[in-house]
């Protein structure tokens, strides 16, 4: 082969070939985007928050706006699913028919639900039906506070504030970038 030709071509690849490196910020550039944008939507969505849950997966790096919406989604999901199982693990801890095991079950309850919404969620995304995700989205958002609002009623503090704090925090992001589809 030709040497001028073989120069030629591999000049030829090395600029149209991304490098590794600005693909990368490319990635970080959307994520960064997409949580300022859903934070400036949404004064109560925490920025740390919605980079934490992008940063959690490397899909985050290939994802257009649509994609991001489905890994907050995601993430969500499998939070309300790690809750559950601590949920379960206090019920059995809990002696019966008390008011925090019926309270724990009423959670239970709540965040099962929640988590068939955002299995849903994920299906309208997926299929373009944005309105329909944001539905879904919207029923799941309050299963914290109704988990936390059984408590005070038997004058007993919730054993899950914390978690279900961070549950509406990631929650409100995956609502927030569902929003932004419609945009």
């Amino acid at each position: 082969m030709n040497p001028i030709l073989l120069f030629f071509l591999l000049s030829l690849s090395i600029q149209i070939i991304p490098r590794p490196s600005t693909l990368h910020v490319a990635a970080a550039d959307i994520v960064i985007h997409t949580c300022k944008q859903a934070a400036a939507g949404n004064r109560e969505l925490d920025f740390n928050t919605c980079l934490s849950v992008f940063n959690s997966t490397s899909e985050s790096r290939r994802a257009d706006l649509k994609g991001l919406a489905i890994i907050s989604i995601r993430f969500t999901k499998h939070y309300a699913q790690q809750l559950l199982a601590d949920i379960d693990n206090l019920i059995k801890q809990e002696p019966k028919n008390t008011f925090k095991r019926k309270c724990l079950s009423t959670c239970e309850e709540i965040y099962s639900d929640a988590v068939s919404n955002l299995e849903e969620a994920v299906e309208a995304v997926e299929s373009g039906r944005i309105n329909d995700a944001r539905i879904e989205l919207s029923a799941s958002f309050d299963a914290a506070d109704t988990c936390e609002e059984c408590f005070p009623d038997g004058q007993i503090q919730s054993p899950l504030t914390k978690e279900d704090d961070y549950y509406t925090g990631v929650a409100r992001v995956s609502l927030a970038v569902a929003a932004l589809l419609d945009q």
